[in-house]
Parts: C-alpha cells; sequence; structure tokens
C-alpha cells in the first residue's frame, strides 16, 4: 500500500535517519511481482497493481466497466495516486530546486540538470525495459525465424523441433510487446509526475509575484499549457531512442555474420537517415518556437480586446481589432502548418528508409554474384524492420527535446525571477489605517531601482519620524495629482505625490475620469507597484473586489463554491 504522503518527497524517516533502497522503493519494487491478486480491492488500482497488470493496463478494466454500466463521475473515480499528486511532487521538485540554486547559485542553476534529478531512476527503469524489448525483438528474426526456415528446407525434419521454435518465436514477440507496453506505461507516469511538479512550481512562483510586469499573460498561458505539455512530450518520448546504438550494432553484427559485407550497405542507409531526421525534426521545432512567439502576441492581444471591449465598441473599433486578431491568427497558422508538413514528412522517412537499405542490400549482393538464400533474406528483411520499428520513434524524440529544451529556458526565467521587495510599511499611529505620504509610483522596471533603494528607506524613516495625523491633512499643497506623467529615474510616474490619510471608522470614496489613476491607486495600496519616492502605510491586511468579474468553466454552484463541499443548510 502507499506510504504517508510527508515521506514520500524526502529520502529520511521519521527519526531523521536516511531509509534504504528498499524503504524508498519499495512501492516500486512490489510493482514487479507478476499478479498481485488483491490489488483490485485496493482504494488505488494502479499503486498496487502487479507487473502485468501495470504494463496492459488492465488495472483500469473495472473503472471502464462501470462507465459502462454507469455514468462515471468524480465520485466513482479511483482516487489520485499521491505519488501522482501536485503536492507530493511540487514539493519533491522544489526540495532539488533550491539545492542546485544552493549549490551553484541562481544564474548558474540548471533546471534541465534538475529535471533528470527529478525522474533519472525512472528513466534508468525504461531504458532497461526497453533494452529488454530490444533483445527479444532481434532474437525472434535473428535466430528463430532463420532457424524455423531452415528447419522447413532441412531433408531431416523433426516436427518437435519447428513446435519448439514457434513456441519459443511466440513467447519472445510476447516478451517484446510486454517490454515495450512496460516502457510506455512508466514513460506515461513519469510525463505526469514531471509535468505537474514543473507547473505547480511555476505557478507557485508566479502567485508570489504581486505584479507581473516582467511578463505578458499571454506567456503565462503558453508557459502554463503548451510549455509544461512540452516537457510531458519529452519524458514520454526522449527515453525511447536510447537503444538505438545497441540495436543498430546488434544488427550490423548479425547481418555481417549471415550475408556477408553487403549487409553494411543497408546498416549505412539507416546510418544516413538518423542525422536527416534529427534535423528535419529540428527544423520543425524551429517553426513550432516561432508559432509560441506568435502565439504569445495573439493571446494578448485578444485579452485586450476582451479587456477593453465597450471602449471599443463606442468608437466602432470592432473590425479593425478583428482584422489584427485574424492576421495573427493567419501567420501562427501558417507557422504551424510548416511545422506539421516537415513533421509529416519526417514521420514518412522511416519506413521509407526500410525499403531502400533493403532493396539497396540484396540488388548489390546479387550484383556481386554472392549466394541468397530464402533464410538469409527473411532474417535480414525481419532484422531492417526491427530497426524501422526503433527508428521510427526518433523524429518525435527529437522534436520534443527541442521543444523541452527551449520551454525550459522559459520556465526557468520565472523559477530565478525575484518578486521586488515590498514599500508598504506599517503606520506608527493606532488609528491610521491608509497613509500616502508624497508618493510617487510607476509601473515600469525602473533600471536604477538597486542604486535608489537607500534613497527610498531614508524617505521611509525620514517620514515615519515626523508622521503626525495633521502633518498628513489634506491641503491644497500636499495634495498630488494622476495626471502628466513625470519622469523619475527613467520611468514614467504614474500617480506623482500623492498624499492623504484613513483613519480607523471612516469611509473614503475616490471618483474620477477615466484614466484619472483610481486603480492604479488601489493597485498601488496592494503594493502592486513601484515606489519610486515617498512613504506607503497600511495598518492590518486589506480585501480588494476587483471590478472585472470572472467565471470558470463549470455550472453556477461550482463556481461559488470553489472545491468546497455544498452545505444545503446554507
Amino acid at each position: 500500500m502507499v506510504g504517508e504522503g510527508p515521506y514520500l518527497i524526502s529520502d529520511l524517516d521519521r527519526r531523521g535517519h536516511r531509509r534504504s533502497f528498499v524503504e524508498r522503493y519499495d512501492p516500486s519494487l512490489k510493482t514487479m511481482i507478476p499478479v498481485r491478486p488483491y490489488a483490485r480491492l485496493a482504494p488505488n488500482p494502479v499503486d498496487d497493481a502487479g507487473l502485468l497488470s501495470f504494463a496492459t493496463f488492465s488495472w483500469l478494466t473495472p473503472v471502464m466497466v462501470r462507465g459502462y454500466k454507469h455514468t462515471l463521475t468524480v465520485d466513482s473515480l479511483p482516487p489520485l495516486s499521491p505519488y501522482d499528486s501536485s503536492d507530493t511532487n511540487a514539493k519533491r521538485f522544489r526540495v532539488l530546486w533550491d539545492e542546485e540554486v544552493e549549490r551553484v547559485g541562481p544564474e548558474k542553476a540548471s533546471l534541465g540538470r534538475v529535471v533528470w534529478k527529478f525522474q533519472r531512476t525512472r528513466v534508468l527503469m525504461d531504458v532497461v525495459a526497453n533494452i529488454l524489448c530490444v533483445v527479444m525483438a532481434a532474437i525472434g528474426p535473428t535466430v528463430l525465424i532463420h532457424q524455423i526456415l531452415r528447419q522447413t528446407e532441412s531433408a531431416s525434419r523433426n516436427a518437435w523441433v519447428g513446435v519448439g521454435l514457434c513456441i519459443t518465436l511466440f513467447v519472445t514477440e510476447f516478451t517484446k510487446v510486454l517490454f515495450w507496453a512496460l516502457a510506455w506505461a512508466i514513460n506515461y507516469r513519469t510525463a505526469i509526475r514531471l509535468k505537474v511538479a514543473v507547473s505547480t512550481l511555476v505557478f507557485e512562483n508566479l502567485v508570489s509575484f504581486k505584479m507581473l510586469t516582467h511578463i505578458s499573460v499571454g506567456e503565462v498561458l503558453n508557459i502554463l499549457s503548451s510549455d509544461s505539455y512540452s516537457l510531458f512530450e519529452a519524458a514520454l518520448f526522449c527515453p525511447l531512442p536510447a537503444t538505438i546504438p545497441i540495436l543498430m550494432a546488434v544488427c550490423a553484427v548479425y547481418a555481417f555474420f549471415i550475408l556477408g559485407p553487403t549487409a553494411l550497405i543497408g546498416i549505412s542507409v539507416y546510418v544516413i537517415f538518423i542525422p536527416i531526421q534529427v534535423f528535419m525534426a529540428k527544423l520543425s521545432s524551429a517553426f513550432r518556437r516561432s508559432a509560441i512567439s506568435v502565439t504569445d502576441k495573439r493571446v494578448q492581444t485578444t485579452n485586450e480586446f476582451v479587456t477593453c471591449i465597450k471602449l471599443i465598441k463606442m468608437y466602432a473599433w470592432e473590425k479593425s481589432f478583428t482584422n489584427a486578431i485574424r492576421d495573427i491568427r493567419k501567420r501562427e497558422r501558417k507557422l504551424l502548418e510548416k511545422a506539421g508538413f516537415v513533421q509529416s514528412g519526417n514521420s514518412a522517412l522511416a519506413p521509407i528508409a526500410s525499403t531502400i537499405a533493403i532493396v539497396l542490400t540484396f540488388t548489390c549482393h546479387i550484383l556481386l554474384r554472392r549466394e541468397l538464400t530464402a533464410p538469409v533474406a527473411f532474417s535480414v528483411i525481419a532484422m531492417f524492420n526491427v530497426m524501422k520499428f526503433s527508428i521510427a520513434i526518433l523524429p518525435f524524440s527529437v522534436k520534443a527535446a527541442a521543444e523541452a529544451n527551449v520551454s525550459l529556458r522559459r520556465m526557468q526565467k520565472i523559477l530565478i525571477a525575484k518578486s521586488p521587495p515590498s514599500y508598504i510599511t506599517q503606520p506608527e499611529d493606532p488609528d491610521t489605517v491608509l497613509l500616502l505620504a508624497n508618493a510617487t509610483l510607476t509601473w515600469e522596471q525602473d533600471a536604477s531601482r538597486k542604486g535608489d533603494l537607500k534613497k527610498v528607506e531614508n524617505q521611509k524613516k525620514h517620514f515615519l519620524k515626523r508622521q503626525r495625523r495633521e502633518a498628513y491633512s489634506l491641503s491644497p499643497s500636499a495634495q498630488g495629482a494622476a495626471g502628466p506623467e513625470v519622469q523619475n529615474g527613467g520611468c514614467k510616474s504614474v500617480l506623482h505625490n500623492i498624499s492623504f490619510v484613513v483613519t480607523k471608522g471612516k469611509i473614503l470614496g475616490i471618483c474620477g475620469n477615466v484614466g484619472s489613476g483610481k486603480s492604479s491607486l488601489m493597485a498601488a495600496l496592494l503594493g502592486q507597484m513601484r515606489l519610486q519616492q515617498g512613504v506607503v502605510a497600511v495598518s492590518g491586511t486589506l480585501a480588494c473586489v476587483s471590478q472585472q468579474a470572472w467565471i470558470f468553466h463549470g455550472n453556477v454552484r461550482e463556481n461559488i463554491l470553489f472545491g468546497a463541499k455544498y452545505d444545503q443548510q446554507r
């Protein structure tokens, strides 16, 4: 059964002692048991499934039968495995990321290295399953089919030997499929854990920022959707081609042994086609990377269109904005079409390479007047088909690796970005709730912010020492304005020289024209802007009800409850 959650992310037990290999991987080692009959009675069948059930996904059969008989709901589905939950995997990934940053610093930290540490054990297990799959796949055509064909041509035929060879061929093919399915099952679960862990970590970092001036909304959506899916595909496809060198070496040696030097012609065809496939996969990834930047712009423009829909309708700008979004979408679609065409052509190279290799090998063999028998010919054809089976996955792996490399760089920028220090202080007067004293704020990133930190801190101390309620009474000379933008330190001031005080028990209303700075003033009190000079002090916590309402995809009850249990009495 699954252990307790807090101990899933650490190598230490409750007493603080380092756990042994068996203790850490006990649930995974139990999965190597071929059959576990009581797995279906467990709360989560996938964690208690045996090897055959895990590889063939037969642990999902009761759920499929239940869905056939009744409509599946969230309550009827088995609970999520704690090993696949975002909480467990994000905590473990956070520990590894913090160790990486502490070891080499944030500038030299590598998110790719952390990803490898996060999943290396499962990747190595996947490589082992792939090697066993390759061994079983090679034994069939190289040994068994060759012996079966020789047995049919032999004058002294032994029926039991033929039956034994056929049964052995069936066992090797079944074992090959079993290990291939096991590799995919391992990769799918690894990909889910990696996607969940990195997405959660990036989302937590984004939420910790009080402002997102360094990243657009379109980039955020792409990172949490497209980039996280790129990591999912990389974890799914990249470990699979690891056995290609082993398979090609085994096939080359065996082909040379049974066919002679002419077998190297077919092997060379595969060797030539591999860099071609890699180049086309990288070209497809380049088109997709270009499309991602266009997608960012399209999402950002669409969000601006929806946000300012009242103003756009008032000035009848619908057609111009619609045409602008349509043009961006056309550019995006053209880039995606180019990437799709290149990817389709790359996928077609695997069967073409196999056919060309077989034709050239046998043509050269016959032209050199060498003997070619049926057992040798069928064995070589079967061997080349096995090689085609392996390199067919190569384009998807290269594409996934190239896209994941770009996604990791985008995500790493968010992880190493630091939220600026809060400029909000605590007012000295206990009756003061809100206080702004000669505050000048901006939305932009100040290039000289590091050099001005001491200046701002000195201004805070100066104002707080002299703070008296009467000193900040609203007078014409003390009140600021959000009118003209003032250049200060290379940034445009949105709120300039604002001063007011709100005491306990008082209600303050702020009115003004569109664009006069009302929303910016609220953002300043929430700590979402950059303070250039002056003081902003808040007593206690704030609650802000935004004028921009939103709902998520669901019914009215789900939008009200936000995941909480429904209380009929309320």
